[in-house]
């Protein structure tokens, strides 16, 4: 079974995770993982001021601020996950 994990760190995050843990069918080496965060984008001001680079890190530090504790919670259960990385509206 392949299955979409939506992501934004919130309580929500947490709860998913939690019903993960509760129910050994869906958490498994058996099924595909998918890990997706989407980022909210900066101002068009903000980039332009900021400039490529520095939005790009950004955008990355945020992303891995909140994929890093579902990625370290996946393997501690022996799963791997494909995981992405968006900017934009969720």
């Amino acid at each position: 079974m392949n299955i979409l994990l939506a992501v934004d760190g919130s309580a929500y995050t947490k709860k998913m995770l939690a019903y993960l843990a509760a129910h050994d069918e869906l958490l498994g080496s058996k099924h595909e993982y998918s890990v997706i965060t989407v980022q909210a984008e900066l101002p068009a001001r903000a980039r332009a001021a900021l400039g490529k680079e520095l939005v790009a890190k950004y955008y990355e530090d945020q992303g891995a601020s909140v994929m890093n504790p579902v990625i370290k919670f996946l393997a501690r259960h022996g799963v791997t996950a494909q995981c992405s990385y968006k900017t934009g509206k969720a």
